[in-house]
């Protein structure tokens, strides 16, 4: 009874196999290996390479992925790894590297391995997960939807684990990035606090966490006024319109999107 049982396993492992070459195969040569931020789309949290791969599979930029056995890290990359790419070792070990296939054929030939190949049609469609932290330029950032006032929102934040700090936008591609992951990717294009006071409606000021100056903005016209006729003190980010910035009070209750440091 054990060998059927054996002989069956085999034969399912085997057609997986099959499937799995027509999509995205394995070429260890670029195990561990890093390159340029600008190729990376985005770096992402899945439980497993057959998870990264599968949203890999639905990107029609994405052309591989690293996958990290260890930390569960998936790294969707616009290009195919080559000796242009490579930009040396990765900072840890236990990355793995993965390719799609171009016109039908794959790039390198290997042998079907089951134990190093990723499956990509027999998963379910994977939805882009907003309760899970997401990497882009250096940061990690995870949205919480929950209505805080601004004091609250920096305490959430802060007892994080790891430690993390309101989301402090200092760049037209960090802003773009802010919108396309709160209104596009999790649709919802709200207003959201940003780490910063703004003390005597001169549009300047200082980030709370990295204490540097605000150097770039995106204030909305007229912006900031105490158009309320009281101390509009804060600062939210409305992502459902470009990102622009107004200034509020600091009791009233908006989401967050966190931010950290690598």
């Amino acid at each position: 009874m054990k060998q059927t049982i054996f002989l069956v396993f085999v034969v399912i492992l085997a057609v997986r196999g099959v499937t799995i070459s027509d999509f995205m195969s394995r070429n260890p040569t670029y195990d561990n290996r890093a390159t340029p931020e600008t190729n990376i789309i985005s770096t992402l949290i899945f439980r497993s390479s057959i998870q990264c791969a599968s949203y890999c599979t639905r990107n029609d930029e994405c052309k591989s992925i690293m996958y990290n056995m260890n930390t569960h890290f998936c790294q969707l990359l616009s290009v195919h790894m080559d000796a242009v790419s490579d930009a040396g070792l990765q900072t840890y070990l236990g990355w793995l590297y993965y390719e799609r296939k171009i016109d039908g054929t794959m790039l390198t030939t290997t042998t079907v391995d089951v134990e190093t190949t990723v499956v990509s049609t027999e998963t379910t469609q994977t939805t882009f997960d907003c309760s899970i932290w997401h990497y882009r330029f250096g940061h990690w950032y995870l949205l919480d939807s929950n209505y805080r006032t601004f004091n609250d929102s920096r305490t959430f934040c802060a007892n994080l684990s790891p430690s993390a700090y309101v989301i402090e936008v200092e760049s037209q591609a960090e802003n773009d990035w802010f919108l396309e992951l709160t209104s596009t990717l999790c649709e919802a294009p709200y207003e959201y606090w940003l780490n910063g006071y703004d003390t005597d409606n001169s549009g300047t000021f200082t980030w709370i966490d990295s204490q540097t100056p605000s150097t770039y903005t995106n204030w909305y016209t007229a912006e900031p006024n105490d158009s309320l006729g009281t101390a509009e003190t804060c600062i939210a980010s409305s992502t459902g319109y470009g990102g622009v910035w107004v200034d509020i009070p600091c009791t009233d209750t908006r989401p967050v999107v966190c931010e950290r440091n690598v």
